[in-house]
């Protein structure tokens, strides 16, 4: 069986590839990588020299109340031996209830190895790469080398990441690295590929049509998730704040992934409007920053401390705000405000209790315990 494919600059003859035991990750990814996965970054002491695990285990129970079949662990604010840490108690808290996933995106091989190794001894199911390497890639032979020698280092499952990025746009005109992707879709344990927020349709539309045969396509932007999951196997969305648009209680796009990958489109439209409001205000806040390589980091633990997660603060990462924003009052207001739209009612604690995390609040732990509150007004 063979299926004919536009790359853009011309056509090519593919034979479909057969998923069978032979290719049991991939296999493994179409039976279980699917719904809404989170985002989780870490929790720390009120002096910001360790890791609050309490906090962090929090963040992994309210994540599986949510639905989320996943969560992905963010390298935030945190060094090498701490986020190695940071994965071994959510895999800890997490084990047989959801998966968990690293991210690696090191500035040299010798630190991506090593830590592919350290995701799989602790249970991470999958790894998360980005093409931030230290060779700084100007050819495609160049960027493929650098993802074959990490992907090649472990047996886990591996998800792309198709950002929009000047840095590549010398590898293809949408700064995807298309045929790079092309080539590594054949690794067996290579499974899916994440589609960045600020993507257009027409990206996000070559991007299945080279890859959707092999891997399984996740598009940030839920917008286009219905046009694309008509057509290709869209059957997952995540690596991303999905808390900003639902609650434990009011699981929106939890229940929206799951009616359309039942193909009860009519219903899962019927949902998409009810996130829509605050899917329209989170994606206003963090696409501005995402095409400049940042992250409303603040905002993000906000969003998840008024559904229920930990909250506190971050270590400050000294970058400009316009890549990293401060969290101030106007935008809490926002925040809450945009819940009640959509019907969500956030947390009714004290604003206290998100600045030093609800697991340090409990323990009596208190503003004017810690040292520094970065990228809080």
């Amino acid at each position: 069986m063979t299926k004919t494919k536009s790359d853009g600059s011309g056509s090519k003859t593919r034979t479909a590839r057969n998923i069978g035991a032979k290719v049991t990750l991939k296999s493994w990814a179409h039976e279980r990588y699917k719904g809404m996965e989170n985002a989780l970054t870490p929790s720390f002491s009120a002096d910001f020299k360790a890791l609050d695990e309490d906090g962090i285990r929090n963040d992994v129970r309210t994540s599986i109340r949510h639905g989320f079949f996943s969560s992905i662990c963010g390298p935030v604010g945190v060094t090498p031996d701490e986020y190695k840490r940071f994965l071994e108690v959510v895999c800890a808290e997490a084990r047989g209830k959801i998966l968990t996933g690293a991210i690696v995106d090191g500035a040299s091989l010798k630190e991506d190895l090593d830590l592919l190794e350290h995701a799989g001894k602790v249970g991470c199911s999958h790894v998360f790469m980005n093409a931030i390497w230290d060779v700084h890639p100007s050819t495609e032979e160049q960027l493929y080398e650098a993802y074959r020698h990490r992907i090649n280092a472990t047996r886990l499952a591996v998800v792309l990441y198709a950002s929009v990025t000047d840095a590549l746009r010398q590898l293809g005109p949408s700064g995807v690295p298309l045929n790079v992707f092309d080539r590594l879709a054949d690794l067996p344990n290579v499974v899916a590929v994440k589609l960045t927020q600020p993507m257009n349709l027409a990206t996000a539309f070559q991007i299945c049509e080279r890859l959707s045969d092999r891997l399984l396509v996740g598009p940030v932007n839920l917008d286009l998730v219905p046009v694309l999951a008509k057509h290709y196997r869209v059957q997952w969305s995540g690596q991303w704040n999905v808390e900003s648009v639902q609650s434990p209680d009011k699981p929106y796009a939890v229940h929206f992934m799951d009616l359309l990958n039942r193909r009860r489109f009519d219903e899962a439209m019927k949902v998409y409007w009810q996130l829509e409001p605050a899917l329209s205000a989170f994606y206003a806040l963090q696409s501005p920053l995402i095409l400049k390589g940042g992250h409303p980091w603040c905002h993000m633990k906000y969003f998840q401390w008024c559904v229920g997660g930990n909250g506190g603060l971050i270590r400050d990462p000294h970058q400009p705000v316009d890549r990293v924003p401060i969290l101030d009052e106007a935008g809490r207001r926002r925040i809450k405000e945009t819940y009640r739209k959509v019907g969500i009612e956030p947390v009714s604690a004290p604003e206290e209790e998100f600045l030093v995390g609800k697991a340090n609040y409990a323990k009596g732990i208190r503003r004017g315990d810690l040292t520094e509150t970065p990228l809080y007004a």
